[in-house]
């Protein structure tokens, strides 16, 4: 049986040394060097608690001791803590409709290896999932990257819902008929023996942006857009995930009742009217286009192509307008590969309907922010290893016993429970 993070019933005493171990470790990597004693303080343990902890994230290699400024006064130097960012690793791999992503990350989140690959719409599920199995073994093949398997903590996958986190299975995913009932988890961890995760593309995306791009406490709401679109919340650190995981989907806000047949089953959601799919439908009725980029480029002169990309934009921004009067955020931050080719046209727009429209603009502006971040999903399903990890306590990477010619090792299983509604983006 393929294994997966599961989750474990503890004892209340053992999900407070838990919660504290996150909270020690969060405050670690929020960047600047630490000492046990302001620890201490500003979490409001005791000194034999955070000492505990701290061992435990010494002897796991999570965390390095470093000396600081001398203190006032005769003594030694302070002892401060900081984050190990070797001191483990995580695979992320994202599954879009188009592309194929996949990046090598370590705890400081600096991406150590990248893939993006082109891939049909149509590919098979068995044709994806193998190209996976070889980019993984390929890697540590590398003499470069030889080292970073006995500190691999797992594999994450971030794919279009809905999805069945539980069993990490892909379950009746629009425009992804190939993946339909796809068992991801098991069949990855079964081939490569990793532990594997799973979550919603456009959640994996908001927990990606948060990784490496965000270290305060903000909330945000994050939009995917390109051929699907989607979206993830963030609050007080944590991914919104709903009661099965599938929460925050945008593009299946209706924005034009009566409108597009949706392959959700639905009619007039935002993906059937408003996605880079429906702009090449709409487009094809003046023309013959091969790419988003090309329509763009024909709409800037006078004709129809910039009256279909102004009501998408449109459609966009009623959708995000929707989403922040419900959940009342301070920003939206808007990425995805495709986005960049629309940005002039559709961020204005955006912005003007969140100024003029949202409900909380007498008290405080939503920012609208376009995310650079290539491949987030995969930076945030790695991620999502990490925080599982986080979530399990401190546990050094298993050294890795004797695996099959050309396959990684095992590794030890990383039990971690999941908290129903909320993911942490910390």
């Amino acid at each position: 049986m393929a294994r997966r993070f599961e989750s474990v019933e503890l004892s209340p005493q053992a999900r407070l040394r838990r919660e504290h171990e996150r909270v020690i470790l969060r405050a670690i990597t929020a960047g600047a060097i630490v000492s046990r004693t302001q620890l201490a303080a500003d979490h409001d343990l005791s000194a034999q608690s955070v000492g505990r902890i701290v061992r435990d994230l010494l002897d796991a290699g999570l965390v390095e001791e470093v000396s600081m400024d001398r203190a006032a006064g005769p003594g030694a130097p302070r002892i401060g803590l900081r984050l190990r960012p070797d001191g483990a690793y995580a695979l992320g791999f994202g599954l879009e409709r188009d592309r194929l992503t996949g990046v090598l990350l370590d705890m400081g989140a600096r991406v150590r290896w990248q893939l993006s690959l082109a891939t049909s719409p149509g590919q098979p599920a068995a044709d994806l999932m193998q190209r996976i199995e070889q980019e993984v073994l390929s890697v540590f093949d590398q003499p470069e990257f030889a080292g970073y398997r006995a500190r691999l903590c797992g594999l994450g996958i971030a794919a279009p819902g809905p999805l069945n986190c539980a069993t990490g299975t892909i379950v009746g995913a629009p425009n992804f008929p190939q993946w339909q009932h796809v068992d991801v988890a098991r069949q990855l961890g079964r081939a490569l023996d990793l532990p594997v995760v799973m979550e919603n593309a456009a959640t994996a995306a908001a927990i990606g942006t948060k990784w490496q791009l965000r270290r305060g406490p903000d909330p945000f709401l994050y939009c995917y857009w390109g051929v699907g679109i989607g979206g993830g919340l963030v609050i007080d650190d944590e991914a919104y995930l709903g009661l099965t995981g599938n929460a925050m989907e945008i593009g299946h806000v209706v924005v034009n009742p009566g409108g597009r047949p949706c392959d959700c089953g639905g009619v007039g959601c935002l993906e059937a009217e408003a996605s880079v799919a429906a702009i090449l439908a709409d487009a094809a009725r003046y023309g013959e286009f091969g790419s988003l980029d090309e329509v763009v480029a024909a709409a800037a002169r006078p004709g129809p192509l910039a009256g279909i990309l102004h009501r998408a934009a449109e459609l966009v921004a009623t959708a995000l307008l929707t989403v922040v009067n419900l959940v009342d955020v301070d920003e939206v931050i808007i990425g995805g590969e495709h986005f960049r080719a629309v940005e002039q046209i559709f961020v204005p727009v955006i912005r003007g309907a969140l100024t003029a429209r949202a409900f909380r603009r007498p008290i405080s502006a939503t920012k609208v922010t376009v995310s650079g971040l290539e491949a987030a999903n995969a930076v945030g399903a790695a991620a999502l290893v990490f925080q599982t990890v986080l979530r399990s306590g401190a546990q050094k990477p298993a050294a890795p016993r004797a695996a099959a010619p050309g396959r990684p090792a095992s590794l030890a299983v990383v039990r971690a429970g999941r908290r129903r509604g909320s993911r942490s983006a910390s």
